[in-house]
């Protein structure tokens, strides 16, 4: 086996898991009863969706698609922090 396939199966592996991991976000973001759950659910499809633009980024050797990463990050933790707002709105700082 080279090194070339290798990392081949290594980067699917690891897009395989990465996938499930956000579809199981996805889940948590659905069926969540309380909005905290969505929130975290939202955050973990985030990370997923990170992770695997990083991945790509290892694999394809694009240096762009790193930048791309970083914006993304950027959106993914403001989307975040909006909805912290809101809930923290909502629940006036009560949990």
């Amino acid at each position: 086996m080279t090194p070339d396939l290798a990392y081949g199966y290594l980067f699917r592996t690891v897009l395989l898991f990465l996938c499930l991991y956000a579809l199981f976000g996805v889940i948590r973001a659905v069926r969540g009863p309380e909005l905290c759950d969505r929130v975290l659910g939202v955050n973990m499809v985030g990370s997923a969706i990170l992770a695997s633009i990083l991945t790509l980024t290892a694999a394809l050797g694009e240096g762009y698609l790193a930048d791309v990463a970083i914006v993304y990050a950027a959106v993914n933790f403001l989307s975040v922090v909006i909805l912290n707002r809101v809930y923290i709105t909502k629940h006036g700082g009560k949990s």
